[in-house]
């Protein structure tokens, strides 16, 4: 049997001075005895002031992925790229993470996994150090067909 997972951002939060505007993408690749399938989601410029959490403009669509054999675990490797938009130089960061879930009992509810992904970003040029931290929380369903 093979089995599907449904990616979606659900909301972004920013802590930080370095800036209030922002632009992101994250993407998701699954794998499950080679790579499965893989998804972007990417979220335009945007205003996303300091203490602020909020759902994303749009919001974005989720995006759905081909999973594989449902009797084995499937690793998840989620890349965020974060960032800060500048008038003259843009402030960047990326990050990713792994980790491996295991579907459901063929017959059961799919299984809800959500997770936050943070990504530092460094005020260039680095003279001052200051740091923002963008925050997603996104939501994964895991599903056997």
């Amino acid at each position: 049997m093979e089995g599907k997972l449904e990616f979606s951002v659900l909301e972004e939060t920013h802590e930080g001075p370095i800036g209030d505007d922002w632009r992101y993408w994250i993407e998701a690749k699954v794998f499950n005895q080679g790579l499965k399938g893989k998804g972007l989601i990417k979220v335009k410029k945007h205003s996303l002031p300091d203490g602020t959490t909020q759902v994303p403009p749009g919001p974005p669509e989720p995006v759905v992925l081909p999973a594989g054999d449902c009797s084995l675990p499937v690793k998840i490797k989620l890349t965020l790229e974060g960032t800060e938009v500048d008038l003259f130089r843009n402030d960047v960061g990326i990050t990713d993470i792994d980790f491996t879930l295991n579907f459901p009992p063929i017959g059961n509810d799919p299984l809800v996994h959500e997770r936050e992904v943070s990504v530092g970003v460094v005020e260039s040029p680095g003279i001052t150090g200051e740091t923002s931290i963008l925050t997603l929380k996104v939501r994964l369903v895991l599903s056997s067909e």
